[in-house]
């Protein structure tokens, strides 16, 4: 969750500008760093102290590692898309083509 926070904040920041209004304020982007760095932190702190084989700590790593990559690629390809959507014309319809039931 934090992964999907946190890259929605920095591609906001990022889109915003330096100029205009910013959507998320400095506490709320410090917000989302912070939980992802704690996410990320936690989660290494209890590979390394899992009581497995040192190949089993690693494919957990390498696996929390491409989790935590897709939820960014993930995020960013669903906001493409919605916003892809948001920009497509809308086809105007004359309003007698509407059939009107009574």
């Amino acid at each position: 969750m934090s992964a999907f926070v946190l890259q929605k904040v920095i591609r906001d920041n990022l889109e915003d500008g330096y100029e205009s209004r910013k959507r998320n304020t400095s506490a709320f982007t410090f917000l989302a760093w912070s939980s992802f760095a704690l996410a990320l932190l936690g989660m290494f702190i209890g590979i390394i102290n899992l009581e497995q084989l040192l190949s089993v700590k690693g494919y957990y790593a390498v696996t929390a590692l491409f989790l935590t990559m897709s939820s960014f690629v993930l995020q960013k390809t669903v906001r493409d898309n919605n916003d892809e959507d948001a920009l497509t014309p809308v086809q105007h319809v004359h309003a007698s083509e509407f059939k009107v039931e009574e």
